[in-house]
């Protein structure tokens, strides 16, 4: 970088700019990290024997942790500052993936989901704050839809490199070098500058309930719980159902459906900023339906790859705008706790849908079209709930 370039970086002009390429950076490593384990382990718990009910309730261990977790975390974030929980989560986040390929059954690999859980609920609630903390008010939208580029990116890459090391490596070669990726983003959080946040005089005083949650910001928290349903069933069994229709490496699905959603956000991003939050969030759900629909009656890898462009661009569009309604939605003291709750629905969208989409998958014999017709319906009152609450 020459020294015109880094001067630029922390110009008074943008005071922020160095910084939320940090965290850029950071939650990079986290995702691209995530994504090389995520679409490997349904096909890992298959070599144990797994049922379809048996790997969606593995997945949800680490979902079921990650929401228990949100609550205190959510708690101290804002109290405590956001790098702690950075600085600690990256390293349990690596502890859990590490341990996936040593793990002589599905019993031993349940700790190593919790260890997964505790380390992600930390360090994204963290690093997703601090995105928010860093970015000007006024570009709020578009700069937090570039936050997300970081996890789309991740998403694009982490398949397809996690598919190859697995092919070159095995299952224990893959989860190493997802664990190694994450030392990008514990280095990346070193400089990271510890905001300066004002107190709440009144957080003491707050009822119980009103001290776990945000009221004001609860509605797109809900909105993004029912869209996250369809992506626990996704996550967790796209990668058996492309193998069954003839597609050799379901990590080019995942790419595609990434691309798709890098594409929407420079489209979506002024759309919210300028226009409304719901300009961006009610076409994104639709177009969400609507390629969950085509997902259900693929018979050939292009039918799927165009449902992944579909749901993609769908969910590039609707998922950054209903995060940055819940920023909008509460006060800079709050916001850590926001999005804790946010990521708290999240998770539990993911987490339902990857134990219910999985036991469902068994009862009727590995029906991928009810499958995925029932994860559209469930997505359909998503939409009817936001456009009721908006």
């Amino acid at each position: 970088m020459s020294t015109r370039e880094s001067s630029q970086l922390t110009s008074p002009a943008h005071p922020w700019l160095k910084d939320f390429l940090l965290t850029w950076l950071c939650r990079f490593g986290i995702f691209l990290a995530h994504h090389v384990t995520r679409p490997l382990l349904p096909l890992y718990l298959i070599t144990f024997g797994a049922s379809s009910t048996v790997i969606g309730a593995v997945m949800a261990v680490f979902t079921v942790t990650a929401i228990v977790m949100r609550v205190p975390v959510g708690l101290y974030i804002d109290r405590l500052g956001r790098k702690p929980f950075l600085l600690y989560g990256i390293p349990l986040f690596c502890a859990g993936n590490l341990g996936y390929g040593w793990a002589p059954s599905i019993l031993l690999i349940l700790p190593c989901r919790v260890l997964h859980g505790l380390g992600w609920s930390g360090c994204t609630t963290a690093v997703s704050t601090l995105a928010a903390d860093i970015v000007p008010a006024a570009r709020r939208g578009d700069l937090l839809g570039y936050t997300g580029l970081a996890s789309t990116l991740a998403s694009a890459l982490g398949p397809v490199l996690g598919f190859a090391l697995f092919h070159r490596f095995g299952f224990p070669g893959a989860f190493l070098g997802a664990g190694a990726l994450l030392i990008i983003s514990f280095i990346s959080a070193i400089p990271l500058a510890e905001p300066q946040l004002k107190k709440s005089p009144a957080a003491h005083s707050a009822r119980f309930l009103d001290t776990i949650m945000v009221r004001d910001a609860l509605n797109p928290a809900i909105g993004v719980a029912f869209l996250s349903f369809g992506h626990g069933g996704i996550l967790t069994f796209l990668a058996i159902q492309a193998l069954k229709i003839g597609l050799a490496n379901p990590g080019i699905w995942f790419g595609v459906y990434a691309v798709a959603i890098l594409v929407s956000r420079p489209i979506a991003g002024p759309l919210s900023d300028k226009i409304s939050r719901q300009a961006a969030i009610v076409p994104g759900l639709i177009l969400n339906i609507v390629g969950i629909l085509m997902l259900a009656f693929a018979a050939t890898p292009t039918a799927l790859i165009t449902a992944a462009i579909v749901a993609g661009f769908g969910t590039g569009a609707a998922q950054p705008a209903l995060m940055t309604l819940a920023v909008d939605q509460s006060s800079s003291e709050r916001r850590g706790q926001s999005l804790a709750q946010f990521q708290f629905f999240y998770d539990l969208g993911i987490g339902i849908g990857s134990l219910t989409l999985g036991a469902l998958l068994d009862l009727v014999h590995q029906s991928f079209q009810i499958m995925y017709l029932a994860t559209a319906g469930v997505a359909l009152i998503g939409l009817w709930i936001n456009w009721r609450g908006k």
